[in-house]
């Protein structure tokens, strides 16, 4: 997957703003950082990129007549499930299947299933990843696991305890450090998107609309480089009543 150096997102509101890229006010990047994560969900959901969609078999298990799989602990929704890998095979069926939690607290969706109406096993499910969180800052100081640094121009998620110093983390080092990755497509409607938002935080509503809509302008290119330049259109699941 191509991806995005969020300092390019940085840079291109700065831009826009009318601000010196190289002298930005020290509050800047977290304003368009908190600003960008939100703006990141929205184009993360709002198709389903190939980028953000993943396939995965599960194990059906079979407990009091119920049968189910585990929630993938990377997934965001669940969009289908298939009797066969979809990406070997187009003679599948798509199932019908239930989502259930049973309220437990947790980042990784433990307690949640996918009800399904078969014992067959394994079955693949085609889900939505998680919208990844942007929390990371320059820091010096001791990390924990799941800590954010940003470093760079991207953001990076610790996989170890990082004592405190200066970090420097790397793609070759995934041992210590995990890239968060954001999907290139989202560059130019992130840009858009958060500098209308800028906008919006500094009282100025109108120029604030214009910018939206060029900001939504920007998901429906990439969706029509998706759909129509790519002939990538879903198969439409009609449920029965």
């Amino acid at each position: 997957m191509r991806t995005l150096k969020f300092s390019d997102v940085v840079y291109g509101v700065a831009q826009l703003a009318g601000l010196d890229r190289d002298n930005l006010p020290s509050h800047f990047f977290k304003q368009v950082r908190d600003l960008g994560e939100q703006r990141l969900r929205i184009a993360w959901e709002t198709e389903y990129w190939p980028e953000t969609m993943k396939v995965s078999s599960a194990t059906v298990t079979t407990a009091s007549d119920i049968s189910s799989m585990a929630y993938p602990s990377d997934a965001g929704e669940i969009i289908e499930v298939f009797s066969k890998n979809p990406k070997a095979t187009t003679i599948g069926k798509s199932l019908d299947f239930v989502l259930h939690d049973d309220g437990s607290d947790s980042d990784t969706n433990s307690g949640r299933t996918v009800v399904v109406y078969t014992t067959t096993s394994p079955l693949f499910m085609e889900y939505r990843k998680v919208c990844p969180e942007l929390k990371g800052d320059i820091t010096t100081a001791q990390l924990e696991v799941g800590d954010q640094l940003y470093y760079s121009g991207n953001f990076w998620e610790a996989k170890t305890v990082r004592s405190a110093g200066n970090h420097q983390p790397n793609s070759s080092d995934t041992t210590n450090w995990k890239k968060i990755a954001i999907p290139k497509i989202f560059e130019h409607y992130l840009i858009r998107g958060v500098y209308a938002d800028y906008l919006r935080a500094n009282g100025q509503s109108e120029l604030a609309m214009a910018e939206d809509r060029t900001a939504e302008s920007m998901l429906t290119l990439e969706a029509d480089k998706l759909y129509r330049q790519q002939g990538q259109v879903r198969r439409v699941s009609v449920a029965s009543y």
